[in-house]
This record gives structure tokens, sequence and C-alpha cells, in this order.
């Protein structure tokens, strides 16, 4: 009957850890001294079983080790390890969890188990970053128009780790010159000459050395054969000193025992290192070793920039020393290249954005700025606001900052996005197109130069009939009518004889010419007769 219950317990166990899977993370690297944390995830069917009672067992293979249990319902656990620097030399090392499923608290069965490995360091961990204005630079281009502001940002752990230090000094270097100590860990620098690589390194130092106490002067007293006198004990006033923080500890979930927990299978057990293994070192080119026993503790910043050179060695900087270990000390020596760049600017288009249907649109675009310049078109109906987030899903490469743009357009109203881009800084520049329709007219001679003549000839026309109308009557034309067959009263007949003296009569004795104003001698109306002959010759 108890084989068939261990067989039964053991096939249980088989079965439930099919389906499950364990996850390990740490927060590693860690400097020596810090405070490594691990996580650990169950997953049921790739997703967190959070309905079950589970029981992690942590150990770590460090000399000595590290073990605790915790026991709850979360289907994650934490488990935070301090490794005193004196104790735990740099190097990896390696973490185990095992995590048991329980059965009213009372049956555990094992569903899996998960290790990792992790590093101590003998140097603090993080890395530079550079910030200009509003903007956090992710690579290593900064604009030659804006201040740099350097920070080392360290990991939590080792941050975790050195606030508990009377003293953290940041001393920085830019292309092997010294400029000075911050406090703060950040450091602000001009780099004005564009398309120039610089250098920027940064060696953090954590001094643990306990402040000196203050002392109290003993009190003296001076005696004579004849007069005692006593002087009173002299006090010297304690300074005001920072003091290093308390010890903070992480909480943790509930730990229900820290009873070492012996070995169920070899698959579980851990190597333990040996206590004659050689603890680790970070070593560079030279074998040199220094210490920072003279460096200054005055946190105002000192600008050297030409300056004489530190009157000791600085590790790491520059030259690429060994240091060596300090158990009161710890260091961080960080170090960025900075490529230079001018960002674009003086972008100028030209072109004529006012067409007619059917017409080209062809623009010419021209800007300054360093070299790596991409730049992209999009065309909008309408109107556009620009914000500035506006992006491209294709990017064309330029050796020089021109570039022309042609394209037909059919919309009335069209906004073309010019956006251009390099390593430091980003333009968009909107340009609005508009499209436009002309109502075809005659010439103007077409139509003037036929009115101005017909208005010359209803002018002369006009006159015309006008004059006609003054002048009418020295126009008139008087017809003889030589119908001589009528007779006329007051014609006589006379012959030739009296016709001829009558003619010389008039000639010689002729009367005065009638006036214009005179009437006629004859008649208007009269008409000459007509002639005929009476046969006599």
């Amino acid at each position: 009957m108890l084989l068939k219950f261990f067989t039964f317990y053991i096939l249980l166990g088989v079965s439930l850890a099919n389906n499950y899977d364990i996850r390990l993370k740490s927060d590693s690297p860690v400097v020596k001294g810090g405070t490594v944390s691990f996580l650990a995830e169950v997953y049921y069917n790739s997703h967190l079983d959070s309905e079950e009672y589970f029981k992690y067992i942590w150990e770590d293979d460090a000399i000595p080790a590290h073990k605790t249990q915790n026991k709850h319902t979360d289907a994650h656990d934490t488990w935070s390890v301090t490794y005193n620097a004196s104790t735990y030399p740099a190097g990896d090392y390696i973490a185990q969890v095992v995590v048991e499923k329980c059965i009213l608290n009372l049956l555990c069965f094992e569903i899996g188990s998960q290790r990792i490995q992790f590093s101590i360091t003998e140097t603090l961990n993080g890395n530079v970053s550079l910030k200009q204005g509003n903007i956090t630079r992710k690579d290593v281009f900064v604009s030659n128009t804006e201040t740099v502001l350097q920070t080392v940002e360290l990991k939590k752990s080792d941050m975790d780790y050195i606030s508990k230090a009377p003293m953290v000094l940041t001393y920085w270097f830019v292309d092997c010159t010294y400029y000075g100590i911050t406090p703060d860990f950040k450091f602000k620098f001009n780099y004005t000459q564009p398309d120039t690589t610089h250098t920027v390194e940064a060696l953090v130092m954590a001094d643990f050395t306990p402040l000196p106490p203050t002392t109290t002067a003993a009190p003296s007293t001076t005696t004579s054969s004849t007069t005692t006198t006593t002087v009173k004990p002299t006090t010297t006033k304690p300074t005001s000193t920072p003091t290093p923080s308390a010890n903070t500890t992480t909480k943790k979930p509930v730990i229900t025992t820290t009873t070492l927990r012996p070995a169920t299978s070899p698959a579980h057990a851990l190597r333990r290192r040996s206590a004659t293994d050689p603890p680790s070192k970070i070593t560079t080119n030279t074998t040199s070793s220094v210490h920072l026993d003279t460096l200054s503790r005055n946190p105002k910043i000192l600008i050297l920039p030409n300056g004489p050179e530190l009157p000791y060695n600085i590790p790491f900087v520059c030259n690429s020393s060994e240091i060596s270990t300090d158990a009161v000390k710890s260091y961080g020596y960080f170090s960025k290249k900075i490529q230079v760049k001018a960002p674009l600017s003086h972008v100028n288009v030209s072109g004529n954005n006012w067409l007619q249907p059917g017409d080209l649109l062809s623009l010419k675009v021209n800007c300054k700025g360093s070299k790596n310049i991409e730049y992209c078109v999009e065309y909008t109906k309408g109107e556009y606001n620009v914000t500035g987030n506006e992006t491209c899903t294709r990017y064309i490469p330029l050796d020089a900052c021109s570039f022309s743009i042609k394209r037909y357009l059919s919309n009335p109203k069209n906004t073309i996005l010019i956006i251009l881009k390099n390593e430091v800084s980003k333009i968009v520049t909107p340009v609005t197109v508009n499209i436009y329709k002309v109502n075809k007219q005659k010439q103007l001679s077409v139509i003037v130069v036929p009115v101005s003549f017909i208005l010359v000839a209803v002018v002369l026309i006009v006159f015309g009939i006008a004059y006609y109308f003054q002048n009418r009557s020295r126009f008139l034309v008087e017809v003889a009518d030589f119908n001589f067959g009528q007779q006329y009263s007051d014609m006589e007949y006379k012959t030739f004889s009296e016709r001829l003296r009558d003619s010389v009569m008039n000639a010689f004795f002729r009367g005065p010419t009638p006036s214009s104003s005179e009437g006629s001698v004859w008649p208007p109306g009269r008409k000459y007769g007509s002639m005929t002959s009476n046969g006599s010759t």
C-alpha cells in the first residue's frame, strides 16, 4: 500500500511538472558589496499561474552560501542577497530556484527548477548619457549649437550601494584634459567645432572610510605654592559632517523558514567555490597599480582646461592603468566617444507654387548642415499644420543638401511636406501649392481696333450730315430747260440786228452787279422758253 502511494506521488509530480515553466531573472552585474535581486516566475501553459500555493527554494554557489525558502500563492517570488566586499570576491556565480506546488499546504510536489549566472564586478556599473535641451541622445552624436549635459547613470543596485558612502566624487576628463570634480555625477560641456570626435571620461570614487569622530580637549590645571588656578575645560565644538545613511533592507515575500534544504537530486546540487579560488580582477593594458588616497575631497568643481596636470596619477583615464582592490573604496570608470555635428539650418525652397492645370511643379531645395543628410517628401491635400513629429517610411540619402522636387498635381490646393534630418536635427518645411484656372479672353486689339474705327466712322458721318445741312444752298444746281417750243409773253421777238445792238449797249452801259443780298434778276422759277423758228432767215 505504501509503495502504491509513493508511486502515485511520483507520477503526480511528473505529470504536474510537464505543464509548468520556470523563468529566472536577475539585475546582474552588481558591484562588489552590492545587492543582487532575483525574480522567479511560474508559468502554466504560457500563462502566469496565480491560483496555486507554491514553495520557492533559493540557493547560490557562493562561499559561504545563501539559502532561503518562501511560501505563498503568488506566481512570482523575489530574492535579494548582499555580497559583502570583504567576503565575496568579484567574479561569476550561479543562483538556483526550485519551485514546488503544495496541496493543502501538506504535500508539495516539485514542478520545476531554474539556474542563472550572475556577476559581481570590481567597479561600478553604468554608462554615460548625453542630453541637449529636452532631448536625450540615444547615440554618440551631439549638436555643436547646444550645451551637452553628460551624466553618469549607475545601475540602481550600485547607486543604492554607494549612497551609504560618506563621500562620492566624480572626476571629469575630455580628450585627456582634466576639467574638475562634481559631486552629482553631472558635467556640462560645449563642443563648438562640428565634424570632430571627442572622448569624455568619468571616474567615480565612493569612499566608505568612516568620518573622524569629534574630539574634546582634556581639562588642564595649574598649581603654584601660593595660589591655585583652575582652568575650565576647553571643548571643541563638533563640526557638521555628513554621515552615512543607515542600511536598508529589501522587502521580500513571506518567509516561512531559512533552514538549509539538502539537495534532493544531483541535478539541483551546485558546485561550491573553493576558499582558495583566486578573486577576479579587472585588468587593462598596463600592470601599474594606483590608489586614490591623495585625491582631494573638495566637492567644488575645478575648471582647469589649460592648467597644469594633476599632482597624482588617475587610474583608467587616458593611460588605461589597473586599479587594485580597496576594501573601503569603490570605483567606476566610464567613457564615451562623442561625434559633433552641425544641425540643419537655412532651409530655402525656391520655385513657382502657383500653377495652372497641367503645369509641372518644380521646386529647388537647399540647406546647410553636417553630412549624412536624408530627406523625404509627403504630399497632402488642402492645408496642413506641422507638428514636428512627421516621419517617412523611406528616406533618400544626400551627398549635399541640394535637391529638386518635380511632380504633377491635380488637387486645387496641396501642401508639400519636406522632411530633412541628420544625426542631431530634423526640420519639417511645409510648402503650399495652388492650382488655378484662367478664363480665356479675346485680345485687346481685336476689340479696340474695330470699335475705334466704328466710332470714327460715326463721327465723320454725323459731321458730314451737319455740314451738308449747313451749306446745302451753295450746292444748288440750276438746270436750263431749252424747251423752245413753249412761248412766254414776256419775251418779244427781235431780229438779229436788234439783238446785236442790245448786246453792245449792255456791254458799254452795264448796270451794277447785284449783290448777294439782293434778289436774283432772273427768278428761280423762271425757265427758258422753247426756241422755234418762224421760217424767216
